[in-house]
């Protein structure tokens, strides 16, 4: 049972990985990747790559603080759970693997989920923030973002109501209470309404929105590699709006809805090329999604293993 639950763990992260492999090599264009592999300059990768791991260390900072609103969690440890769970976040729904990871130390799901779910938050704020500064600069983009943000008023409108938010606590209550879950629940609404705040909220906004303009800058990097000038708004709708509905797309990391998405952008820029965009964005994505899913599955397997054997931590 121990030797199954062992090639689990290492099976998890490997299928992750090349999950995200085999959907690029189904959806980008060889030839693209050729021209890419040929036309970058590569003496700018290794930055490109540690910065997506400073975006990483960056957002697992939020995570912490977001944590220890509700638990005594110790920061070190928190952030080891963010970064050692990042392969298993390139999978739809693999977000909850953190609160899996965290169980592990005594954390229960009721308690590491408001974190979880205000992280996860503060991202779409942050890429519809960034999505409608720069879509006010570049007109095709503006009819999707905002009927996006259209979309995004009637819910919060409807939210808004008590009658709505207590009619649908009910159904969730309902719903869980078949598969036995509606204890975790409560325990879940009560950890959230302990975590959340305005201030919590608006300083988690402010860590995403640096964890962004360090991945805006590796963007910036990678049109350079190319050599090739985009202007920063444009270069934010590029990372901003595709990297959102990637997140939504039921793929590994969104590969394939992201790059198209990126690529459209980039070369509508001046001077631009297709095949010079299909290159950046290549570079960009293995830089910071490949490379940074590589990191947390080394956190994992070096420095999580032995967090978890030390047993429980405080989650008062």
């Amino acid at each position: 049972m121990k030797k199954g639950k062992n090639l689990l763990k290492y099976g998890l992260h490997l299928a992750v990985i090349l999950g995200v492999v085999w959907a690029a090599v189904k959806t980008v264009d060889g030839e693209q990747f050729r021209k890419a592999w040929d036309e970058f300059d590569w003496v700018y990768a290794p930055f490109i790559a540690l910065l997506g791991v400073l975006s990483m260390v960056i957002k697992s900072w939020r995570f912490a603080s977001l944590l220890r609103e509700a638990t005594d969690v110790p920061r070190s440890v928190a952030m080891k759970a963010y970064i050692a769970g990042q392969a298993a976040t390139l999978l739809p729904g693999g977000i909850t693997a953190r609160a899996g990871l965290l169980e592990q130390v005594g954390v229960p799901v009721e308690k590491s989920g408001p974190a979880i779910t205000l992280s996860s938050i503060t991202d779409q704020l942050g890429f519809l923030l960034c999505g409608i500064v720069s879509a006010l600069f570049f007109e095709p983009a503006r009819k999707p973002v905002y009927i996006l943000l259209g979309v995004l008023v009637v819910i919060s409108l409807v939210l808004g109501v008590e009658a709505s938010r207590t009619w649908l606590v009910r159904l969730i209550e309902k719903i869980l209470g078949h598969f036995k879950l509606a204890d975790k629940w409560r325990g879940f609404v009560d950890s959230m309404k302990e975590t959340f705040s305005w201030r919590v909220l608006g300083i988690g906004l402010a860590n995403t929105l640096v964890a962004f303009a360090v991945l805006v800058f590796a963007l910036h990097l990678c049109m350079e590699g190319v050599d090739k000038r985009v202007a920063p708004l444009t270069l934010l709708l590029a990372f901003a709006v595709p990297t959102m509905l990637g997140r939504i797309a039921a793929l590994p990391g969104g590969v394939g809805v992201t790059e198209v998405g990126m690529v459209g952008v980039l070369d509508q820029a001046p001077g631009v090329t297709l095949a010079e965009a299909t290159a950046a964005v290549l570079v960009f994505r293995l830089g910071t999604v490949l490379f940074s899913a590589l990191v947390g599955a080394i956190i994992y397997f070096v420095s999580w293993r032995k967090v978890a054997h030390k047993g429980k931590v405080a989650t008062t």
